[in-house]
């Protein structure tokens, strides 16, 4: 605590973290390459914020869904409404998978191919699970 009565920011890290090598660092290690300019610490803080935000649009999207649900329907807004609805729970269940993922610990590597997802895509598109590639060549199936 601090003169002001205020615990100063600490990082959330435990002991069995400290032993344990990134995601990035493991996945290398395991397909023999190397992550150029990519350290552990830059990786693993790039998939903290990526989770943070993923985690945040979570909650964005169900407060819309009860927004629409709980608002008066009106003759032309039927239509309206009800396509939303459906891209809003699209939305939910690609962020619902995503924070699956990150649960078990496979958040931040492609689903398909296990390569990492680059960090520009996950602060982009943080609900990402498949590199470009996977996703060209295979239909969304979440």
């Amino acid at each position: 605590m601090d003169s002001m009565g205020q615990q100063g920011q600490q990082t959330d890290t435990t002991d069995s973290e400290d032993h344990q090598p990134a995601p990035i660092a493991r996945i290398s290690k395991l397909r023999g390459i190397s992550a150029p300019h990519v350290t552990p610490n830059s990786r693993a803080r790039a998939l903290v914020a990526a989770i943070s935000r993923l985690e945040q649009e979570h909650v964005a999207l169900l407060l819309a869904l009860c927004d629409l649900e709980e608002a008066p329907v009106k003759g032309q807004d039927i239509v309206m409404r009800s396509a939303l609805d459906m891209l809003l729970r699209e939305e939910l269940r690609f962020t619902q998978h995503a924070l699956t993922l990150a649960a078990q610990g496979m958040y931040g590597v492609c689903e398909v191919c296990q390569r990492p997802l680059s960090r520009r895509h996950l602060s982009l598109l943080p609900a990402i699970t498949r590199c470009s590639s996977c996703a060209s060549q295979m239909p969304s199936e979440h």
